[in-house]
């Protein structure tokens, strides 16, 4: 199954390609107050929309802040309407000014933990040396010119795999959409994933700053 994530609408909404409806991913307004203000706290909804009208059918809400500093990763918990726990997710990043992967981690309430990082080892080795220079100078071009948006982006694609090295999961970065390979996902979860995902590392039809920030 595929997954694509609209920005033409507000809220954006996420489409499986197998199925004709979608959901909605909406801010948590009345939590966002008691949040710590750190950049990275998260708390929101997937909403559904059926015959009585607009639902909430998961939950996501910040277990523990992250800090780049100490390398203290941030922990994301997802639950139903009622409060029951569907699943945890972590996000650890690379130290500040460090050179580590973002890595996410996925764990389900039933199912396999799953662990992904930002961008393949040899596409970060190229990028460094060459992409991350050329991108500076289309970034400093871009903003004397009205050519480009900005330039161009390190590599984002991300794959969940479990602890035998199995895929399950697959965000593309060049196409832009989300690939469950292994049935037995709670939709859900995944939505939430990708919620939470592009809060992050949102697709390039975003505004400026993800729709989180918006």
């Amino acid at each position: 199954m595929t997954y694509n994530v609209s920005y033409s609408v507000s809220p954006p909404s996420i489409r499986n390609t197998a199925d004709p409806g979608a959901v909605w991913l909406h801010r948590d307004t009345t939590a966002a107050p008691a949040l710590v203000l750190s950049g990275s706290d998260r708390a929101f909804h997937v909403v559904g929309h059926g015959s009585s009208g607009s639902h909430s059918l998961a939950r996501v809400v910040t277990e523990q802040s992250p800090s780049r500093v100490s390398g203290r990763p941030g922990v994301y918990r997802v639950v139903d309407p009622q409060g029951a726990p569907l699943g945890r997710m972590t996000l650890r990043r690379g130290l500040l000014l460090g050179f580590g992967r973002t890595r996410w981690t996925v764990e389900p309430v039933a199912g396999p933990a799953l662990r992904g990082f930002r961008g393949r080892m040899g596409w970060w080795v190229l990028w460094w040396p060459f992409g991350f220079p050329l991108s500076l100078v289309v970034a400093i071009w871009s903003v004397f010119s009205d050519w480009g948006d900005g330039g161009f982006r390190a590599p984002r694609r991300v794959i969940w795999r479990d602890d035998s090295g199995r895929a399950h999961v697959v965000f593309r970065g060049m196409a832009e959409d989300y690939q469950v390979l292994t049935v037995g996902w709670d939709p859900r979860l995944i939505a939430a994933l990708i919620g939470l995902h592009q809060s992050f590392d949102p697709n390039e039809g975003a505004k400026t700053g993800g729709w989180y920030k918006s």
